[in-house]
């Protein structure tokens, strides 16, 4: 028997040992399924083929080996030897399988192209990756392909590294984003190591399609190619023997092509790149599949947005491979504009179908093209085009209601108000903006659960919409006071429900009154929970049983689905559990043909919404986010499209609840059916019960001992501060004393500033300690500012 490396062809070893730590994680399938065909005395040869990345060559290694380790197909008749070659043409698999032929031999060879003719082509695929997770399957993560191979990686450097539910969302992340490539899920690892994992996500999360940095990317480690003297004639595989056509110079229309693929973040869709380009349909299939010939572009079989709704394939760009070709100055920006207005066309109309009732597609597209989406809002506000960015937010804040998960780009005050660019319209009064902007980060963080910040950029936009401004020759629009009311009315029911039900009804009234009836029913919905929370079940079912004979009608899945989910709860208020589990039971029905991300964001809109009891928002959602992921609500992961509906909602949760809370409230929900919770959910109470602390109470100790920087900023609070004056007292950043008094507000189980500022007083504690901090220019006593 001859052994895979012969005396005449030296084993190579990895230039650098790590680069195959560990097993060859995820592969058992495939080693079986290639020995069988090499111990098959009919099959000559076989190619791997397939991505680049995926893990050809290291899988061919190890078959490789274990035929040698074997002994070959011992025992059966037909051809022993073994030779290997990598990264071959399909001309040099079939001319040396002419030659393996005479001397009875078997070739194992890897390229990116199946051959044509005899032998067998075996397409190697990416590895598993995780399809959803949960700090409460830690183990079944750590167990999945993709991860085994970060994580072994990851450890050939760092030796102390393991996965661990803080550091879960990003090991996921990489997964998910690398779609289980082992060689970039390596190179991703290296990169954590030696800079730090946020230059990974860094790389990720920006433009240029997830590619790292070039400078770590190094050629996989070559299987030994036959020598000459071994095969008569001329060697074959690798660089050297590759045709110069297939590497030449591109042609200028897939040059072109290829110079927009770093406008791109996270792959796209071959029509976002036809129209970003500016190449005529008829000349763009050729030029794209000369791309996707000498593998510039992969195309895999994954979703993509566009401007009709979703395509099943996308494009991407192999990891570590750069663009041959990238325009500079002029044309860099028009391109860059272009793939902005793109984005902004897409979203525009995935709303309408949204708002119309036809959402799978329009879901499907606005979720898949998230970082393409995030890269226009940042383009357009560059830029100076306010008025485009604004638009584009507010298109992307009604995919956030959906899915329950307020947009990153909300926080960032990226919108330049009131600029304009040398090429664009003529910009807005920067008051009207102002409003614009501050609804829409009001609505993002009301969607992520910070009330209190919620209500200070509410103050702000109501502060807007009253300045002056001679610029404006027409009263805001009637949409804008209906939103201003919405948002009041949600952010004002922890104090007066009676002022937030009044808020509500009108805001629906003038969404009626400019016809915008799917936006007039959310927000009657709304209302039914405003009935619920001053204790009138009654009201308020009947408003919720008008919202769901109306969506009916309209035929809007989705609004039908929550209505019930409120129908729900308001049953279990009135004291009808079989109402209430029915209620149930038909509306996740309706929810689940829309997917996982939908149905749970519909049931964190109802669990987590601000018209419920501060104290059980949090906790209700992180047990719903433990009961639905293990069945995630029958509605199975699909592993081509990782949906990541309870992964994506993980972070915002977990940092409205003590580290402890949140670990114990999603464990309690893992031990329980999704019914089963969704029925023990409490009742909402009226404020007079549900705010007792608040309230009534005088004795109420807080949960837990204040530390001493959360009680200074308690008393400024009770002194009537702002968080502005509080941060200059005290020397500390103004995000700071939101957190402070967040958790304040936590740990007291109250719902807003007043609250805090009533338990100061009722608990007898005076301002003692915070008057001896320092002061800012701005704080000024009562005395001192009548002695001036």
């Amino acid at each position: 028997m001859t052994t895979l490396f012969e005396s005449g062809i030296p084993r190579q070893e990895p230039a650098d040992h790590r680069a195959f730590a560990g097993e060859l994680f995820g592969r058992a399938r495939e080693t079986a399924e290639l020995l069988r065909l090499l111990a098959d005395p009919a099959v000559p040869g076989v190619l791997l083929h397939g991505l680049p990345g995926s893990g050809k060559t290291r899988l061919a290694f190890a078959v490789a080996e274990q035929y040698r380790a074997a002994g070959g197909a011992a025992g059966t008749p037909g051809p022993v030897e073994l030779l290997t070659a990598d990264q071959i043409e399909p001309d040099d698999y079939l001319a040396l399988l002419a030659r393996c032929a005479p001397r009875g031999a078997k070739l194992l060879a890897t390229g990116r192209l199946p051959p044509a003719g005899a032998g067998v082509a075996y397409r190697v695929d990416p590895l598993a990756v995780p399809v959803d997770w949960s700090p409460t399957d830690l183990d079944a993560f750590c167990r999945t392909p993709a991860v085994q191979v970060f994580t072994a990686a990851r450890r050939a450097w760092s030796p102390g590294f393991t996965v661990t539910s803080r550091n879960q969302q990003t090991v996921g992340r990489i997964c998910g984003e690398l779609r289980g490539l082992p060689g970039a899920l390596v190179l991703a690892a290296r990169v954590a190591a030696l800079e730090g994992v946020g230059t990974v996500l860094a790389a990720l999360g920006g433009a240029g399609g997830g590619r790292l940095v070039a400078a770590y990317v190094e050629p996989p480690v070559p299987l030994p190619v036959p020598s000459p003297d071994r095969l008569s004639g001329r060697e074959v595989g690798g660089p050297a023997g590759r045709p110069s056509g297939r590497y030449g110079p591109l042609g200028a229309d897939a040059a072109r092509l290829m110079s927009c693929t770093p406008l791109f973040a996270g792959g796209f869709g071959p029509e976002a790149l036809r129209a970003v380009s500016g190449i005529a349909p008829s000349a763009f299939p050729a030029a794209l599949e000369a791309l996707l010939d000498r593998q510039s572009l992969t195309l895999e079989d994954r979703p993509s947005g566009r401007l009709d709704g979703a395509a099943e394939t996308r494009l991407y760009v192999p990891f570590g491979d750069l663009p041959e070709v990238r325009p500079a100055g002029g044309p860099l920006v028009v391109l860059t504009l272009r793939h902005a207005r793109y984005y902004a066309r897409l979203a525009a109309g995935a709303a309408r179908r949204l708002a119309a009732g036809d959402h799978p597609a329009a879901l499907l597209a606005l979720r898949v093209e998230e970082a393409n989406l995030r890269l226009a809002v940042d383009t357009l506000s560059r830029h100076g085009f306010t008025v485009e960015a604004l638009d584009l937010m507010e298109q992307l804040l009604a995919h956030a209601r959906v899915v329950g998960l307020g947009p990153d780009w909300a926080d960032r005050p990226a919108v330049p108000l009131g600029a304009t660019s040398p090429t664009g319209p003529a910009g807005i009064t920067d008051g009207r903006a102002r409003v614009r902007l501050a609804l829409i980060r009001t609505e993002a963080r009301l969607i992520d659960g910070d009330h209190e910040l919620a209500s200070a950029l509410l103050d702000e936009a109501e502060a807007a919409s009253s300045v002056p401004d001679r610029s404006r020759t027409t009263p805001d629009e009637p949409s804008t006071a209906a939103r201003l009311l919405r948002l009041r009315g949600l952010t004002g029911c922890d104090r007066d429900p009676d002022r937030a039900l009044a808020a509500l009804t009108g805001a629906a009234a003038l969404l009626r009154a400019v016809d915008d009836e799917p936006a007039a029913l959310r927000v009657e919905l709304e209302a039914a929970l405003a009935e619920l929370r001053l204790g009138r079940t009654g009201p308020g079912g009947a408003l919720a049983g008008r919202v769901l004979t109306a969506a009916r009608r309209r035929g809007d899945v989705l609004l039908a689905g929550t209505a019930l989910l409120h129908l729900g709860l308001l049953a279990a208020a009135d004291g009808d559990p079989s109402a209430s589990r029915a209620h149930y039971v038909e509306g996740l029905a309706q929810l689940r043909p829309l997917g996982a991300v939908a149905t749970l964001g519909a049931l964190v809109g109802l669990v987590a919404s601000p018209l419920r009891p501060a104290p059980a928002r949090a906790t209700d959602a992180a047990r719903l986010l433990g009961s639905f992921h293990p069945g995630r609500a029958g509605i199975p992961g699909d592993p081509a499209d990782p949906d990541l509906a309870t992964a994506r909602l993980l972070p915002g949760i977990r940092r409205r609840l003590a580290e402890d809370e949140f670990a114990h409230a999603l464990a309690t929900g893992a031990a329980t059916a999704l019914l089963d919770l969704l029925c023990s959910l409490s009742p909402v109470l009226p404020l007079a019960e549900s705010d007792s602390v608040e309230s009534d109470s005088v004795e109420a100790p807080p949960m837990r001992q204040l530390t001493s920087r959360q009680l200074e900023v308690s008393l400024l609070v009770a002194d009537g501060l702002s968080n502005h004056q509080i941060a200059r007292r005290l020397g500390i950043s103004e995000w700071t004393v939101v957190n402070h008094l967040r958790e304040t507000m936590r740990r007291l189980q109250c719902s807003s500033r007043v609250g805090v500022a009533g338990w100061v007083h009722r608990s007898g504690r005076r301002a003692g300690p915070a008057r001896s901090a320092r002061r800012g220019p701005d704080d000024v006593t009562l005395d001192e500012s009548v002695s001036r």
